[in-house]
């Protein structure tokens, strides 16, 4: 190896060169390396920099569409031979935030999205990785081209891979339940308002279901495996259901569906506050007026203490729980009342006989079964009344169910309860729909007392429940509507001063008189197995007007033992021992239920669609209300203790509270009479 330093000479031994030298010196100034650098000089000389020049720096978002085609491309066929690199980076693409550092900007990505869609048919099941990565990316939030190049790629991918469809669905309907956000875009998207990502999500399925025919067999399940917890909040409740009802718009397929599942899930949530009110020893009107409290402070927002919550005592957080439910039961109501409204108003008959055959089919198989349902049966009452016709189905539907001997005969039990009370307690019921119900009441009353009274060997609610039931409902009925059964000379309905200043009985419609006269002292003895709040009404009224005098059945009836008799009964008429048992129970196990679906509205906001609907019970012009003579007697007999509670239970029997608080103690003159 030659070293450099030999070579060097040093710089005082410099010698001028000669006239040979310089020629050699000129010869190797001429070859191609010294060209070379003769050229690169002079380049240099010549590169310069314009300050007035704007100079760009060129990113990934500026990728032709052709080169993005090709990463695709290649990224798909080379992880069908294992090789998983780029396959991995493009579905990174789409797993990512787009709100995180170093994401990919909206631009980019729908230049992907577009090169996908070309590619579909390659995406089978071995790129199920990257499918779902796209189905489940934050694109709602994005610009407008990006999600219509979106909602494109996810139309083709179900057109030639039909088997994502419950998946594609299944995302979009989760939106309903947790809305996404709108702060989930790329820098290079737009701010966009909440309102818009929710009709992003409704074209989305709107196209999907114009495209593909069997994509609403897919939605119904998902819709209710969706739908929300009873334990979640009001605001997710009526969020939901306001996004289903109008999916059911632009599905009619799903509607009566959808509109079953609400009323199923919303029954559900009714009839658990009634279970946990009575658990509790505050009564209704106090826990609704918290709840309207409640909802007046916090204006049902969902940031709630958990502290405050764990801080409370068990039963105040039961309260606490119920509370929220009314709120939530509350809210759902409304927003069912407006939803049905809108389409009885438009007054599109067809629609409107549609809307009111779902209703029916919903009370038959959901609400009539579910006991103790207290307002959602509200719905029904509201939007029957809205015509003569709608009046008289939805009589005719409960006239059918009470007395269908195919039905179970608990069924048949409600379905009088229904139909007395919507006679009753309906505002736009007319008098002439009020006298047909109550003389086909009085007409299957009869025929029951012919059949059952020759075998009858006393008062039995089990064998002869159907006809105590239809007897309960028209003394319930004849309490609110007895105007309507008095015939006046000129076929008016009679005026508070005719009823104050009438001479004489009064004429009642088709002999209802005699047939509930005939009824009430036959062997049945329907006054002693009905509730005796109603009796108690129904004996008061009955008497001031001079329809019927029934105070000596009913003082009779306190020395009838239900036990007994229906022991006795069972024995083919031998008196029954009275057990230790029986003595517990009493008779209140033998009796009535005073149920009555349609009793005062409570439910703050909605109770507004109601109002103007509702009848209130009203004593007969003239009748003083008073407590009885006969009950004070009877709590005066009582110790201390008993005679606290009779005084607390004395209040005006009013048949609005429909709850026997003045029911008088049964003397137990150790009779075995199974009847009168």
């Amino acid at each position: 190896m030659v070293s450099l330093a030999a070579t060097r000479r040093p710089a005082n031994n410099f010698m001028a060169p000669t006239v040979s030298s310089s020629l050699k010196r000129k010869q190797r100034d001429a070859s191609p390396d010294a060209e070379d650098d003769a050229l690169g000089q002079a380049k240099r000389r010549r590169v310069t920099f314009d300050p007035n020049i704007n100079v760009q720096i060129v990113m990934e978002v500026e990728k032709s569409m052709e080169l993005v085609a090709e990463e695709v491309r290649r990224a798909i066929e080379k992880h069908a031979v294992g090789e998983k690199a780029e396959y991995d980076q493009l579905r990174s693409l789409f797993s990512e935030a787009p709100t995180a550092p170093g994401t990919a900007h909206s631009a980019l990505l729908q230049k992907y999205v577009i090169a996908l869609r070309d590619v579909v048919p390659l995406l089978d099941y071995n790129c199920k990785g990257l499918v779902h990565a796209i189905i489940d990316c934050s694109w709602i939030a994005r610009n407008d081209s990006f999600v219509r190049e979106y909602r494109n790629l996810l139309r083709s991918l179900l057109s030639v891979h039909p088997a994502y469809m419950s998946t594609v669905l299944q995302m979009l309907i989760s939106m309903f339940l947790t809305p996404p956000s709108t702060t989930a875009r790329a820098q290079d998207d737009p701010a966009i308002q909440a309102p818009r990502l929710t009709q992003r999500i409704h074209e989305c399925l709107r196209s999907f279901l114009r495209q593909s025919p069997m994509a609403s067999t897919y939605l119904g399940p998902i819709i209710a495996s969706t739908f929300p917890f009873a334990d979640d909040t009001a605001k997710a409740h009526t969020r939901y259901i306001r996004n289903i009802l109008q999916v059911s718009e632009y599905c009619p397929e799903l509607k009566g569906e959808i509109l079953s599942l609400v009323t199923d899930k919303i029954v559900k949530i009714d009839v658990q506050i009634q279970v946990d009110m009575d658990d509790l020893e505050d009564d209704e009107e106090e826990l609704v007026g918290r709840a309207i409290n409640e909802a007046e402070e916090e204006d049902m927002s969902d940031n709630e203490s958990v502290s405050s919550e764990e801080s409370l005592e068990p039963e105040d957080r039961r309260k606490r729980q119920i509370q929220e439910n009314v709120n939530k039961l509350d809210a759902v109501m409304d927003l069912l009342f407006s939803h049905y409204d809108s389409v009885f108003a438009k007054g599109d008959l067809f629609d409107s006989d549609e809307l009111f055959e779902s209703l029916l089919s919903q009370f038959a198989n959901i609400i009539l079964p579910t006991y103790r349902s207290r307002h959602v049966q509200f719905l029904l009452f509201h939007f029957s009344q809205t015509s003569a016709d709608l009046t008289e189905r939805f009589a005719g539907c409960c006239s059918h169910l009470a007395f269908d001997q195919l039905r179970p005969h608990i069924l048949r039990v409600a379905a009088a309860a229904y139909l007395a009370s919507f006679i009753a307690r309906g505002a736009h019921v007319s008098g002439a729909v009020v006298r047909d119900v109550f003389d086909l009441l009085c007409h299957h009353l009869e025929h029951l007392r012919l059949k059952q009274e020759p075998g009858c060997k006393g008062p039995d609610l089990r064998r002869y429940g159907t006809y105590y039931a239809i007897c309960q409902a028209l003394l319930y009925t004849f309490c609110f509507r007895w105007r309507d059964l008095i015939v006046m000379p000129d076929g008016r309905v009679p005026t508070d001063e005719d009823i104050i200043y009438h001479d004489g009985d009064f004429t009642w419609y088709n002999g209802v008189q005699d047939i509930l006269r005939r009824n009430i002292f036959s062997a049945l003895n329907p006054l002693k197995i009905c509730a005796p709040s109603i009796v108690a009404q129904f004996a008061r009224m009955a008497h001031h007007l001079r329809f019927l005098y029934v105070y000596p059945l009913i003082e009779t009836n306190k020395r009838v033992r239900l036990a007994r008799s229906m022991a006795g009964a069972y024995l083919g008429g031998i008196g029954g021992r009275e057990t230790a048992l029986t003595n517990k129970r009493g008779d209140d196990m033998f009796l009535l239920d005073a149920y009555f679906p349609f009793d005062p509205y409570v439910l703050p906001r909605s109770k507004r669609w109601i109002e103007q609907d509702y009848v209130q019970w009203k004593p007969v012009p003239g009748m003083p209300v008073e407590k009885d003579e006969e009950d004070d007697e009877d709590d005066e007999e009582d110790d201390d203790d008993e005679e606290e509670d009779g005084d607390e239970s004395e209040s005006e029997v009013e048949i609005e509270a429909e709850i026997a608080d003045d029911v008088p103690e049964d003397v137990d003159d150790l009779s075995t009479e199974a009847s009168l």
